[in-house]
C-alpha cells in the first residue's frame, strides 16, 4: 500500500551486502523478483544455461566475476531491466535476471522497472 501512496525508492547496492537481503529489497522495493548467480568455475559470468544461483546468505563480492573491484551501484526505477543487469556485470562483475513479478519468466530487457511489476495484474 505505500508502494501506491509514495512510489518505488532506490536501492544502494553495495559488494558487502547479502544476496537474499538484495532480493528481499528488489522485491519490496520494485514488486518483482532477481537472481543472482555464482560465477563459473573459470569466475566468469553466466546467467543461461548451466548457470548456478548464489546462495543467499553469501556476499554479493563473493559471487563477482574473477579480478573485479566491486563498485556500489543504484538501482533506480526507470533504469531498464537490460541496463540494470548490463551495470551489474559491468560495475559488480555479477551476474542477475530480473524476473517478473511471479518469478517464473525473464522480464524484457527494454522494459522500464517501475513497469515490470505491473505484469503482475495481467
Amino acid at each position: 500500500m505505500l508502494k501506491k501512496l509514495f512510489g518505488f525508492h532506490d536501492i544502494e547496492v553495495k559488494g558487502q551486502m547479502q544476496v537474499g537481503t538484495l532480493q528481499k529489497n528488489f522485491e519490496e522495493s520494485f514488486g518483482t523478483k532477481i537472481r543472482v548467480y555464482k560465477p563459473t568455475a573459470e569466475g566468469k559470468i553466466n546467467t543461461g544455461k548451466g548457470s548456478r544461483p548464489a546462495d543467499a546468505k553469501s556476499t554479493l563480492a563473493s559471487n563477482c566475476m574473477a579480478g573485479t573491484k566491486v563498485s556500489d551501484v543504484t538501482i533506480r526505477k526507470g533504469h531498464t531491466v537490460g541496463d540494470i543487469e548490463k551495470t551489474f556485470a559491468e560495475k559488480m562483475g555479477i551476474g542477475i535476471q530480473i524476473m517478473t513479478p511471479d518469478g517464473n519468466s525473464f522480464a524484457p530487457n527494454d522494459m522500464k522497472l517501475s513497469d515490470v511489476a505491473k505484469l503482475a495484474s495481467k
